[in-house]
């Protein structure tokens, strides 16, 4: 699965586009005074202002060269940014996913990820850039009921667990995008925050085109 745009809200427009447009240096896309676009590789980030009295707050990752985690975590660290660690360690293994990765906040209070992916073939010689933002990976979506969704989106998009239990936590898709489906009573890995359920909109390339919304219509999923 590709992700190709991920569209979120958020209460720190401003903020988001410092951080963002100039911080990391991602290319903008559009502009207004609601929204802003930015440029991540393959893919479009996206935010939208969120209502008036509401905090939302998301998980996603990007995906970064199997070899650049080293130089994307100093790279994060010489722009100020400070990483999340657990145990005393700040960047994670996952054997499993064969997966190595660093977590950050943005300062909408989302759980940003860089995620070097050691399974597929993208290393470079350079050093490491914002270019290396090679696609938006994952978006987080906490549910009621994990398997059902993993249900629907089987059945809509022909999509199979990528890890997990299926029962409380299933990523779902594969290593170039994937849906991390979670139980929203299940805190985030690394820092342990309870999920909050919040509107997303989700445009992705599977086998299988089509639109569905779900968890009471708040998640946006459409497969072109």
């Amino acid at each position: 699965m590709k992700i190709r745009e991920v569209g979120l809200l958020t209460y720190e427009m401003e903020a988001l586009k410092e951080f963002y447009g100039t911080i990391l240096g991602m290319d903008l896309v559009e502009e207004s005074k609601i929204s802003v676009s930015f440029c991540a590789g393959e893919s479009i980030l996206s935010f939208k202002k969120a209502p008036e009295q509401e905090k939302p707050f998301y998980h996603v990752a990007f995906t970064i060269p199997t070899n650049k985690l080293a130089e994307a975590k100093k790279w994060s660290q010489d722009r100020n940014i400070p990483l999340l660690s657990k145990d005393g360690q700040d960047e994670f293994y996952f054997p499993y996913w064969n997966a190595t990765a660093i977590y950050f906040y943005d300062p909408s209070g989302n759980l940003m990820e860089f995620i070097a992916h050691h399974s597929i073939d993208n290393a470079v010689d350079e050093a490491f850039h914002v270019k290396h933002l090679l696609c938006i990976s994952e978006i987080g979506l906490p549910v009621d009921d994990v398997p059902e969704t993993m249900s629907i989106l089987n059945k809509h998009y022909q999509l199979e667990p990528f890890a997990g239990d299926g029962k409380q936590f299933s990523p779902t898709g594969d290593a170039e995008g994937m849906f991390i489906v979670i139980d929203r009573q299940m805190p985030w890995f690394p820092d342990g925050r309870m999920p909050g359920v919040f509107a997303t909109e989700v445009t992705v390339e599977t086998v299988k085109t089509g639109s569905l919304r779900i968890q009471d219509g708040l998640y946006s999923l459409v497969s072109i």
